[in-house]
């Protein structure tokens, strides 16, 4: 529930079925993020909200079940379906037949792929697709009135929405047990790095409730989020607000998926891969994003299917490349249709007054105002976004500046000579590009594949948090991501004048860049005055986006907080003059990029990291490469040391080697088989002496990908590896207002209490002890505890008055189970 203090509201832990959480780390509070009042806004994410609107029983019609999945999906034939359906795999209904099918093949297709891998990728495993104890659940529901500018036909009613979305965002996930016999725990349970999100049109086509109407309702419940409301009035207004939701008002079903991922250890560009094999990007993983748009195929008034349909300003290189048969991302009933660059920079280009497109009075303004809506016939109906790496990746970028013709979808030349004549015609209007980097931006940012990489959660922006009880070091701590938060203030705004009869239009609807919110919203921006722990980071704070150089012409004034430098952490031609806000080099802090490199495209989709600092270390002939990054010449605090963990990975040297000490050893065995630390990471190897921005966690140590093998196999359940095969370290943490940098997640809290701690710990080594006794195959690495087993310190533990420190923990995302596409299989029976 949400609970205030001081100018902060109390977020509760979104509810999902998971594994039983063992007795000594079952806390009776929720432990959830506090949410700046600034960032409070116009979406519904309590818990105890939402188990009201997504009600598993017998009658689809009750107002309990108002936003249950497979209820609302069956449309307005909710009488033909049977109780068992309610609450079961959506891909298993027959309305989702097409659906299932086009799933099915996109796993299929993604593994022949070699710029995602090739043979070397790991799929999510298609057998959920048709597994009982898969299910779905809500974990959202977002206004999103802002998007007015969306002026896509709805084929159902030939007719745009009239005022705007509302979207119901749900997640994916599994439950099931081991076979009888399997010792120890049975019963295990994870999400998938699988969302749908339903989008409803704001208003019903029935034409009530009225658009001002639904705004005042949705405006009636932000606000008392932002008064810290108790639950029983939040509960009145949640109720108000979502009831106008009705199954026959759904526009579409977006689908994104993790498709599949290839590990740091199948990512080194320096090893060969065999015959017909891709090199390794050396980006310490890949992990490719499939994005879909569904939409209903009305048979009569009551039965029909979701069908594959176009996603907003997603373009179809293919075809605008010269490919009228079009590949993969082609829509069906557009194969063999002829559509050109001239045609598509024609409508870009449009300004007002112009007879070549009657579909937008001014496209170039909509693009500077970021609210461009491309015509139906230039899109795609499938895209693909790959991370880590962001804008500077070529794949995440469908306008891709190129110098090679025949990949360039627009030039610089074009859009320098559409800027002038722009400029010539409405002098001064022009607020967000200035340059021809910009104008790309902004058509970047605008697609599916380049939003969903923009200052994300592993290609995410809401993918809701955990219930409490789910094992830390599986748990998702903020329910969106920094641009999600980041956004709120632009929503509410336009919200408000909605509600007070207004119909905001153009400049008024205008968006920020994704990446980093708009300056005018002072509120989000680091305050000197306010306590470091109180200050919010969205705007120029740590971890943010910023422009180490502003080129001639630039209208983006990106500068970072007072303390903080921009640096070039990923330097690529695909996103110049973009750096991240971080300390001085001469004063780190924990969780800081350790390394700085570029971005080499050869050709669309195909991109390589090469570091440049710092060097690689020292190897000898016939040894691996040793990506290592020294940390001798930093000071660590008392008690402790660093380690600077690295991005590509490091095969490391198992045997013992000549005249090394036992620390030397030690250090080295902590290295070895790691990597995928996005730009690098700098972190403390115990739990003592943590300073002001650092908490402590439990991180994945030597062995647990080898006991998530023995989870495939049936033999184990993830819990158990989680409980074993971790290691305590001081590492950044996190918060709505202080956000981890990009390519990181924020990780639930471990959740150790002052009062607790010791019989925590103890527990703990105990578990470790009996998986040394009865697992041979791992007790080299059960054995290390040189560093990660001192456990945390009095000074940690009576943080927040001996309640523990509740700020989550920032790791690479892929290291939480949830979201990796692999690992997941289905349990056996």
């Amino acid at each position: 529930m949400f609970l205030i203090a001081g100018a902060f509201l109390l977020l509760g832990a979104i509810t999902t079925e998971s594994a039983p959480t063992p007795p000594e780390e079952r806390v009776e509070d929720v432990w959830t993020p506090e949410i700046p009042a600034a960032l409070a806004g116009p979406y519904i994410v309590d818990p105890e909200i939402l188990k009201d609107f997504d009600a598993a029983g017998e009658d689809c019609g009750a107002d309990d079940q108002r936003l249950t999945f497979a209820c609302l999906i069956y449309r307005d034939g909710r009488s033909a379906m049977k109780a068992s359906e309610i609450s079961s795999n959506p891909f298993k209904l027959d309305v989702f037949d097409e659906v299932t099918a086009t799933v099915t093949k996109d796993l299929q297709w993604i593994r022949t792929q070699p710029q995602f891998g090739g043979a070397k990728v790991r799929s999510l495993s298609p057998d959920f697709l048709k597994f009982d104890g898969a299910s779905i659940e809500l974990v959202g529901v977002i206004n999103r009135m802002d998007r007015q500018f969306n002026r896509d036909i709805v084929p159902e009613h030939n007719r745009r929405l009239a005022c705007g979305e509302i979207s119901a965002i749900y997640r994916f996930g599994y439950k099931g047990e081991l076979r009888p016999g399997t010792p120890g725990e049975r019963r295990y349970g994870s999400r998938l790095p699988v969302t749908m999100n339903v989008v409803f049109s704001a208003q019903p086509w029935a034409g009530a409730p009225t658009c001002r109407e639904i705004a005042a309702r949705w405006l009636a419940y932000a606000e008392e989020m932002r008064n810290g409301s108790p639950i029983e009035i939040l509960r009145e207004k949640a109720a108000s607000a979502i009831s106008s939701l009705r199954s026959a008002d759904i526009d579409r079903i977006e689908l994104n998926m993790q498709g599949s991922r290839v590990p740091a250890s199948g990512d080194d560009a320096s090893v060969d891969q065999g015959p017909g094999l891709p090199a390794g990007t050396d980006f310490g993983t890949l992990a490719t994003y499939i994005i879909r748009v569904f939409r209903w195929d009305k048979v009569d008034r009551t039965s029909g299917h979701w069908h594959v349909s176009y996603l907003t300003n997603q373009i179809d290189r293919a075809r605008l490349l010269g490919d009228p048969r079009g590949d993969a991302n082609t829509c069906e009933d557009q194969r063999g249709k002829q559509i050109s660059r001239r045609e598509l920079a024609d409508y870009l280009f449009t300004m007002g007054n112009s007879k070549k497109s009657s579909e937008a009075t001014n496209a170039f303004g909509d693009v500077d105002n970021g609210i461009l809506n491309i015509p139906q016939r230039f899109l795609a109906c499938r895209a693909i976004s790959v991370s880590p790496g962001g804008a500077s990746r070529s794949a995440n970028q469908p306008f891709w500046n190129t110098t090679n013709a025949a990949e360039a979808i627009l030039t610089d030349e074009q859009i320098n000579a559409g800027l002038k004549e722009y400029k010539r015609r409405y002098p001064a209007s022009l607020s967000f590009i200035g340059t021809a980097d910009e104008f790309r931006a902004r058509l970047n940012e605008a697609s599916c594949s380049g939003c969903h990489q923009s200052r994300a959660i592993a290609g995410f922006h809401f993918p809701g948090a955990d219930v409490a009880g789910t094992s830390p070091v599986n748990a998702v701590y903020l329910p969106g991501s920094p641009h999600f938060f980041g956004d709120q203030p632009r929503r509410l705004e336009i919200l408000r004048k909605i509600a007070d009869g207004g119909n905001p239009q153009g400049r008024a609807l205008a968006t920020s860049y994704a990446v980093r919110p708009l300056n005018r919203f002072a509120a989000l921006a680091p305050d000197p005055a306010v306590p470091p722990e109180r200050r919010i980071q969205l705007v120029g704070g740590w971890g943010g986006a910023c422009m180490t150089t502003r080129p001639r012409g630039s209208t983006r004034k990106w500068d970072c907080a007072a303390g903080l430098e921009c640096q070039a952490v990923f330097g690529s031609s695909n996103q110049p003059n973009i750096g991240m806000c971080v300390n001085p080099s001469l004063r780190p802090q924990i969780g800081e990029a350790m390394q700085l490199g570029a971005v080499k495209t050869t050709r669309f989709g195909f991109d390589t990291y090469l570091r440049s600092t710092p060097a690689y270390g020292p190897s000898k002939p016939g040894q691996p490469r040793n990506t290592t990054i020294d940390t001798k010449w930093l000071p660590a605090p008392a008690h402790n040391s660093w380690f600077a963990a690295h991005q590509e990975f490091n095969v490391g040297l198992y045997n013992a080697q000549p005249g090394e000490t036992d620390l030397e050893r030690a250090r080295r065995i902590r290295d070895q088989g790691t990597g995928g630390f996005p730009a690098g990471s700098l972190r403390l190897s115990e739990c003592t002496d943590l300073p002001g921005e650092a908490t402590c966690a439990l991180l994945a140590s030597s062995g647990f990908n080898a006991c998530l093998d023995q989870v495939g196999d049936g033999k184990r359940t993830p819990e158990s590896c989680f409980r074993a095969f971790t290691n305590y370290a001081g590492v950044r943490s996190c918060d709505p207002a202080n956000p981890c940098r990009d390519d990181y997640i924020c990780l639930s809290p471990m959740r150790y209490l002052a009062g607790d701690a010791k019989d925590k710990m103890a527990a703990r080594l105990k578990f470790r002890k009996e998986e040394y006794d009865a697992h041979p195959e791992f007790r080299t690495a059960l054995s290390q505890t040189t560093f990660g087993e001192a456990g945390p310190d009095d000074a940690w533990l009576s943080r927040n008055g001996g309640r523990g420190d509740r700020r989550g923990v920032c790791i690479p995302p892929y290291f939480v189970f949830q979201f990796k596409a692999d690992g997941h299989v289905v349990p056996p029976h």
